[in-house]
């Protein structure tokens, strides 16, 4: 992973839409946004459920994993990760009649969480070579991370734990619940950094261990806390963020949006955040290069009381240039 400091100004570039509610997908090259649909189907999509009995071992290299990250991200505000966004101000200033407002350059949130994964029998990681981790390799990866300066803090996750919060991010998908069992989750050490530095040669680091089988470690969201609601601008044809059969937002639908968010009496604050912030967001959070990633321009709004939000939303959907309005 290749991390270079998302808070060194980048090109604006082209505009693009966020098109994915929150976070939006984790794409493994830009070439991953140059699509009209995604790539990614449902679990149950071309494997019927008889089948999953089969390919059940190769899961936690892919959906298991993936969606272990996602839940982790999902929880940026828990007890345990609270730390990447402590003691950072929510930008300030009014917003001034239509003009756009943009968030401050420099004000990121500190540090960084992991999740260290654990080897389980029959893994198909080439650096478990089919092992489970020993209890041995366990308890010396314990007392290493709780030794390290650079970590804050770290708790264990057992496999029953990680299965129960799986089952709980995954509700709704029943295929998925349907496919996944105790066994095929894996344990692991979750926990904080002090550091965004240090998320690459931590992860680094930590994929060399025994008994390890794979490191996420990411940064805090910028907007996490800082918006109730997500308005995302149409984005350039041919990528997943653009608008069915017409081009990117121009100047003028987009100024009509903000004018029209300023205007509700829920409103706190309005923020707009160009092609170049929302590069430096999501390289900050993934600790990858975006520098040409047609991401979104959008609309980050903070309302009064939160549970306006379906009036913000209604507000504005369907409006000219608008790909999708959502709560943050």
């Amino acid at each position: 992973m290749n991390v270079t400091d998302p808070t060194v100004g980048s090109d604006d570039g082209d505009a693009g839409t966020r098109g994915a509610r929150g976070l939006g997908p984790v794409p493994a090259d830009m070439a991953a946004f140059e699509t009209e649909e995604s790539s990614l189907g449902s679990p149950g999509q071309g494997v019927r459920a008889g089948r999953w009995a089969g390919v059940r071992r190769a899961l936690p290299a892919s959906v298991v994993v993936a969606a272990v990250l996602l839940g982790a991200v999902g929880s940026i505000g828990s007890p345990l990760l609270e730390g990447t966004a402590r003691g950072v101000a929510a930008p300030d200033g009014p917003w001034p009649g239509n003009k756009e407002v943009s968030p401050p350059p420099d004000d990121w949130p500190q540090g960084g969480t992991f999740s260290v994964f654990l080897c389980q029998d029959q893994d198909p990681f080439e650096q478990c070579h089919s092992r489970a981790i020993t209890a041995n390799q366990r308890r010396a990866l314990e007392a290493r991370l709780r030794a390290m300066p650079e970590v804050a803090e770290v708790e264990f996750e057992s496999q029953e734990e990680a299965y129960a919060n799986f089952r709980e991010q995954n509700a709704d998908n029943k295929v998925l619940l349907s496919a996944i069992q105790l066994e095929d989750m894996p344990e692991s050490f979750r926990g904080r950094l002090h550091r965004w530095r240090d998320l690459a040669p931590f992860g680094s680091a930590m994929k060399k261990v025994p008994g390890v089988s794979n490191v996420i470690a990411f940064g805090g969201f910028f907007w996490q806390g800082r918006a109730d609601v997500v308005v995302s601008l149409c984005g350039r044809k041919g990528t997943i963020f653009a608008c069915k059969g017409r081009g990117p937002v121009t100047v003028r639908e987009r100024k009509a949006v903000g004018a029209r968010l300023i205007a509700l009496r829920e409103i706190e604050s309005v923020y707009f955040e160009d092609v170049a912030h929302a590069r430096r967001t999501w390289a900050y959070l993934w600790g990858e290069k975006f520098s040409d990633a047609p991401l979104p321009e959008s609309y980050h709004v903070k309302l009064a009381d939160p549970g306006g939000a379906p009036v913000v939303i209604d507000a504005v959907e369907g409006m000219a240039g608008v790909k999708s309005a959502e709560s943050a």
